[in-house]
């Protein structure tokens, strides 16, 4: 196999695309250093080590290409070419796992470096032909990059939004790039030597090198976002059971009786806690009061609205907002929520007990216009319930804005 002649087309000052690939090694070893760093800051995120390999396949691909002359012609055309091609199956990898995709998102970047494989050994070895070769591995590269920007407009998490767009934006360019890149060589052609392929495509790997830094820096982007989406969750999330916690409800329902006082709709709220849950803990453990508070935790939420809120705000309390709900219609639904908590059998090292509940319902009432004010009405109510219990005498009791349930069959 002959080694590619150096030849320079003549009446052309092309740029010189050897020093041009040895600055692209130079950014791709930052990217590498940079999404590495990365890599080992965020070492919880699904996939990113797969972006690191991408960086560091692409890297080692620029090396061989820039090396062109001074290394065998198979490393540095075939081999160069491949480690870049497989650098974007390890991106599409990277990214399923990030947003937890089905594997079949990537199967089509495997069939796409199979092709590669077939195509640089027939025109980059077997029989050179800088043109055909230019032509297929633009191709490729073109729908690898154009299946990953398609993938990522069709991720719908809100907080990632932005920075997905941005890279999907960066590859979207990428994959325009190379097929500019086809129809100028489709038109034109391409010297023998790749080296002395002239402004235009020199042009290219300027183009490229920009938007891969785009892409990298999206990429860093995107984790930053997705820590900072699962430290809000976490800040706005009961560990145990997985709904709302104390802060949590504050902000939303200072919301939703914000939009009720502007449209005039009743909203109501419901305070409970449970019958001698600290006996449950002292008796048979913390654990098993932790299954406690997840069977009432379930019923509750099955017993529940779409648009209602559900928050554990204290050991063993719960609080429920109910939007565009009167005090009448909030009674009903603790009556179901009542006897749903009663039926429930709570599941613990093979023994089976029984949880009872006290409620406290309340509407939101002028000149009372705040959270507080609501939950304070509801623990009223609540405490009521609970006085009425331990005086053995479970009753139902009606005002005007707040209703209270026992630990009784209501009827």
């Amino acid at each position: 196999m002959q080694q590619e002649t150096c030849q320079q087309p003549k009446g052309t000052t092309p740029l010189d695309i050897h020093t041009l690939h040895v600055e692209h090694v130079v950014l791709l070893a930052l990217y590498t250093v940079i999404t590495v760093a990365n890599s080992s800051l965020y070492k919880g995120v699904k996939g990113i080590h797969w972006f690191s390999l991408y960086n560091l396949a692409a890297f080692l691909g620029a090396v061989s290409v820039a090396l062109r002359g001074h290394i065998p012609d198979f490393l540095s055309i075939v081999i160069g070419n491949l480690l870049v091609v497989s650098g974007y199956l390890f991106f599409s990898i990277s990214l399923t796992e990030f947003f937890g995709s089905r594997k079949r998102s990537y199967y089509l970047q495997s069939v796409l470096c199979l092709i590669a494989v077939v195509a640089m050994l027939q025109y980059g070895w077997l029989h050179n032909d800088t043109p055909k070769r230019l032509i297929a591995y633009s191709f490729i590269l073109g729908c690898q990059q154009a299946q990953i920007a398609i993938f990522l407009l069709r991720r719908k998490r809100a907080a990632l939004r932005v920075p997905s767009l941005s890279m999907a934006f960066m590859l979207s360019c990428l994959a325009l790039a190379n097929l500019v890149r086809i129809v100028g060589v489709a038109t034109h052609g391409a010297p023998h030597n790749y080296l002395n392929g002239g402004t235009f495509l020199a042009w290219v790997i300027i183009v490229n090198s920009g938007l891969q830094c785009g892409a990298i820096v999206s990429y860093v982007w995107m984790t930053a976002a997705h820590l900072r989406e699962d430290l809000e969750v976490q800040a706005s999330t009961d560990p145990l059971t997985g709904m709302l916690n104390r802060r949590a409800i504050e902000v939303a329902a200072g919301q939703q009786i914000l939009a009720c006082n502007r449209s005039g709709a009743p909203i109501s709220a419901i305070l409970l806690d449970l019958d001698g849950f600290k006996q449950i803990n002292d008796t048979f453990g913390h654990h098993c009061g932790d299954a406690t508070l997840l069977t009432v935790a379930s019923c509750l939420q099955n017993g529940l609205r779409p648009r209602d809120l559900l928050a554990r705000v204290g050991g063993d309390e719960f609080a429920i907002l109910l939007p565009d709900t009167s005090l009448e219609a909030a009674a009903a639904i603790v009556v179901q929520l009542h006897a749903s908590v009663a039926r429930a059998n709570v599941l613990y090292d093979q023994v089976t007990s029984k949880i009872t509940a006290s409620f406290g319902v309340a509407q939101l009432q002028p000149p009372d216009t705040t959270w507080e004010q609501l939950l304070k009405s509801c623990d009223k109510s609540l405490y009521e319930a609970k006085r009425s219990h331990y005086a053995s005498s479970p009753s139902l009791s009606r005002r005007t804005s707040s209703l209270n349930f026992a630990d009784a069959e209501l009827s």
